[in-house]
This record gives C-alpha cells, structure tokens and sequence, in this order.
C-alpha cells in the first residue's frame, strides 16, 4: 500500500461520526400557539410541518434544527379566529406561504435540557429566537418539548387592526412536541 492510501484510511477512521438524525413522528408531534384574543384564550396548532433534526447530546457543536411551517396549515376551531389568520395583516399566506426556523447553534443547559439558538423567518422578517427545551433519548426514540414566547410586532402580525394590542395581545406563546426515531 502506498502512504497516501494509509494515511487515508488513517483520517477516515479516525474521523467523528457525525449527529444522529432524526425523523420526526408527525402522528406524535405538534406545534401549538395561544393567544389572548378579544379576552379569550385562543389555542391553535400548524396542521403541516417538516423538521430536519440533527442531534447527539455527545456532539452538540454538529446539531442542526430546521423546521417549515405551513403558515395556511393554522387552525384553532374559531371561525373568526380562523378566518382571520391567513389575511395579510396576520398570517399572509398568499405572500409568504412558510415560517422558517433554522438553528445556528444547540446548548446544553443541565441534564435533559438545551437551548436552541436560531433564527425564525416569519412573513420575511427574520428574527432571533432562543428555545429552551427538554429531551428525553430511550434507544432509538426522543421526545422533546419546549415553549417560546414570541411578540407579534417583531414580525408585523396584526399591525394594521390591532398595532395597540387591544384585541389581541402581543405575546404569543409556541408549544413544541415532537417524537422522533433515528
């Protein structure tokens, strides 16, 4: 053999193995939201959703979280609420059909518990978001959850019939569970 092939089947074996991906569960999965509208407490959900998930506790600078939401996929079961959402001023669907969040970095912050640092691109403003969540690994399987609080003026939501926050609050709670295999 000669010394360039050694030394690299030297590097290649000798190389990390990288993150375990993941395939998320979309039976066992949910991303949710609330918020408090006209004094109500409205829950809803994203019906679609994809995520690409990168993840070993024992790597976490090689960890990788991207997600796209359907942002048309919103439903709560409030007509009104619904019909609303996809309008320009909320949600505007027909303009920017997706949300994006994708993670520049993973922390680890105790036992069973990280912090994703990332951005989320919402009716094209992209703004900084940092999600503490927790994670169970059994085998193969995951289960994480997590809540972020996001403020709807950081992305112009409701800007035009609600820029006071009279009717709908500006703080906007998102739930994250997910189930994955690797």
């Amino acid at each position: 053999m000669s010394r360039a092939l050694v030394l690299a089947l030297l590097l290649l074996t000798a190389a990390p193995a990288p993150a375990f991906d993941w395939k998320v569960d979309p039976a066992r999965s949910a991303i949710g939201f609330s918020s408090d509208w006209n004094g109500a407490t409205v829950k809803g959900r994203f019906a679609k959703w994809a995520a690409s998930i990168r993840f070993d506790p024992a790597k976490l600078a090689d960890a990788r979280i991207d997600v796209t939401i359907d942002l048309a996929s919103a439903v709560t079961g409030d007509q009104t609420v619904d019909g609303s959402l996809p309008g320009a001023d909320w949600l505007a669907v027909k303009t920017v059909p997706t949300a994006r969040f994708t993670s520049s970095s993973v922390k680890a912050a105790g036992p069973g518990r990280y912090v994703a640092v990332g951005t989320l691109t919402l009716r094209g403003k992209a703004v900084p978001v940092t999600l503490p969540f927790n994670l169970t690994i059994t085998g193969n399987t995951a289960a994480m959850g997590g809540t972020v609080t996001l403020d709807r003026r950081h992305f112009g939501i409701g800007m035009e019939s609600d820029a006071a926050g009279r009717y709908v609050a500006f703080p906007v709670p998102v739930t994250i569970a997910v189930a994955a295999t690797r």
